[in-house]
């Protein structure tokens, strides 16, 4: 029996009776709400599109380390890591490429802009305080990249009213010390969150190469600064600030490390003149800063700026139709070592979205124009229409269109690069089912052409097939959640044709679930990924794995608690991802943590 099958009837074993045993109990749950998938609130039972939400519980209950473990666990979510802590991280939904996802973080898109991805090792999972991920083409509303899907990062916000201060404390192996500080302050009609955070780790030796034996340390600081104003009932004023600054070690050279910046600034502007409509302004920018150094010289500096404006208008045509109207502005910016032939472009996109509901069907359709100074005009859309059975059962249907324009590396990079590529383009089409009676479930099936793939020319073909199935509950005492996803990301090129795409694993599967008895609280998860082929002919392969971790949380008071958390239990060697000389980039084995926490309540 394959691995993976076996992991996944191992976890049917274990939950099933679980949850047999309290399926009696009720309980009354909140709707999920998300705003990534149509730029409005919409609950996701309701929503015509695959869509995760991760919110700030969660994360502390299952005590993620880091943003890529949270990620991981999300259907079709799927990653490579060069090494562990503060490594390059690469994120991949439905099979595309970790370029073909666009990151935004509290609205403002994230991501370098001459590799095309973002550096997801560095943002730090303490200053998070809730994740949304649509799966599935976006860029009706978004623009570029949003191919594969979005994920919208929302940093820290306080709820409760007054002074609320918090703080956590995390010591794990490899000596690595993790502390957060902060304070949620809401009065009246103002809200603030201060948040300082600080990772730092002797790390591990990130590759199996017999000529570098050494540890590879990582340490991140970061501060968030979110506050707002309700000036009146028509008038919201909000402002955002992220900053993080890294320093990682890595094989190969003399004492060779990099150093990362990372900084979000937002200023956002709610009116509200009639009820009917609201329009919202926001200003934004993005840096990306990395250098690299050996020893003490600088080998390499790579700078990208992303400025933008944006304005929302959601006019609520009827209690059942809503028009949504808007218009962004992109002017990315690089600068650093490297001499590029251009080093700005700008982006104008206008978009527009029409959300409506008759008798039992529900409709979604948008359409948008993008004007890039490099390579002209290129229009997208979606539409979608859904079927209510009944106030629990719901199916859908949707095709949308979805693009990727060429990153400032494809267009101008001294030596190799192509000025004369054009936009990535793909087609999309998806059936999906929810159901949320006895049981909260979802089921995806999607194709999804791509052409046009950007490598030195334009030839690239994909043709990406897959479903996913997820499945869970949250009781009272009990919370559980599995979700497994079969993908075929084709190679469509000449020669390569029917081939696996390199690094991606065709089944994904994860497990958790949580009890709580009185103050104590205790889970488990698993994660499961087949194996991967390191090279375009499928010659070489990196082995599938499954590995599990244990936790336990004690409440010792309201406001005081106690974590323990032992990661990859059975202590499994696996690998994500392979380095040009044929070494491989070793991932945790078995890890223990304890976390001491305090909120103020």
């Amino acid at each position: 029996m394959h691995l993976i099958h076996k992991t996944i009837l191992g976890s049917f074993f274990v939950l099933s009776p679980l949850s047999l045993a309290i399926a009696a109990e009720s309980n009354v749950k909140l709707p999920t709400i998300n705003t990534v998938a149509n730029l409005t609130e919409q609950e996701n039972s309701k929503t015509l599109a695959a869509v995760t939400v991760i919110d700030r519980k969660e994360i502390e209950r299952k005590q993620f380390n880091s943003l890529e473990e949270l990620l991981r666990t999300i259907p079709s979510v799927a990653y490579t890591n060069a090494g562990g802590a503060g490594q390059t991280t690469g994120i991949s939904i439905r099979g595309t490429a970790s370029n073909a996802v666009l990151v935004l973080v509290d609205g403002q898109k994230l991501g370098s802009a001459t590799l095309g991805t973002t550096a997801f090792e560095h943002l730090p999972i303490d200053q998070i305080e809730r994740v949304e991920v649509v799966r599935g083409p976006r860029s009706s509303l978004y623009g570029s990249e949003a191919v594969g899907g979005v994920i919208q990062i929302y940093t820290r916000k306080g709820s409760q009213n007054g002074v609320k201060p918090f703080a956590s404390f995390k010591y794990g192996s490899h000596e690595t010390y993790n502390a957060n500080v902060g304070v949620d302050i809401r009065q009246d009609n103002s809200w603030a969150n201060v948040s300082l955070a600080g990772l730092k780790t002797q790390g591990m030796d990130v590759t199996t190469s017999s000529t570098e034996t050494d540890k590879d340390s990582y340490e991140n600081y970061s501060v968030s600064l979110k506050a707002g104003h309700q000036i009146n009932d028509q008038v919201v004023v909000d402002a955002n600030v992220l900053h993080v600054n890294g320093e990682t070690e890595y094989d190969g050279g003399v004492n060779p490390y990099n150093q990362i910046q990372q900084n979000v600034y937002g200023i956002g502007l709610t009116y509200s003149p009639v009820e009917a409509w609201t329009a919202k302004f926001k200003i934004g920018r993005a840096e990306d800063q990395y250098e690299t150094f050996d020893g003490d010289q600088s080998t390499g500096e790579f700078n990208t700026a992303k400025d933008t404006f944006t304005w929302l208008n959601t006019i609520q045509l009827h209690p059942n139709h809503t028009l949504l109207v808007g218009f962004d502005y992109l002017n990315d910016k690089v600068t650093g070592s490297t001499n590029y032939d251009e080093k700005e472009r700008d982006n104008l996109g206008y978009y527009t979205q029409y959300l409506g509901e008759f008798g039992q069907f529900d409709v979604q359709a948008a359409l948008r124009l993008d004007e890039n100074e490099q390579f002209g005009d290129h229009t997208t859309g979606n539409a979608a229409l859904g079927y209510r059975f009944n106030d629990h059962y719901n199916a859908y249907v949707s095709y949308g269109t979805a693009f990727r324009s060429p990153t400032f590396n494809d267009l101008y990079y001294p030596g190799w690069a192509n000025p004369n590529l054009v936009p990535e383009e793909s087609e999309n089409i998806e059936l999906g089912f929810k159901g949320s009676q006895w049981l909260d479930w979802e089921i995806a099936g999607f194709i999804n052409d791509i052409d046009n793939m950007i490598a030195n020319s334009n030839n690239g073909q994909a043709k990406i097939k897959g479903v996913e199935v997820s499945l869970g509950k949250t009781h009272d005492a009990l919370s559980w959640n599995m979700n497994y996803t079969y993908q075929d990301p084709e190679n469509r090129n000449t020669g390569l044709k029917g081939k696996q795409i390199a690094y991606r694993a065709q089944q994904l599967f994860n497990a958790n679930v949580d009890y709580t008895m009185d103050k104590w609280t205790v889970g488990t998860s698993v994660h499961a990924e087949d194996q991967r082929y390191t090279d375009a002919a499928n010659t070489k392969a990196l082995g599938g794995f499954a590995i599990a971790d244990v936790r336990v949380a004690y409440q010792a008071t309201p406001e005081f608690s106690i974590q323990a958390k032992l990661a990859n239990m059975f202590d499994k060697e696996y690998y994500t991802n392979s380095n040009w000389d044929g070494s491989l980039y070793r991932q945790d084995g078995r890890t223990a943590w304890v976390t001491l926490r305090y909120v103020m309540k």
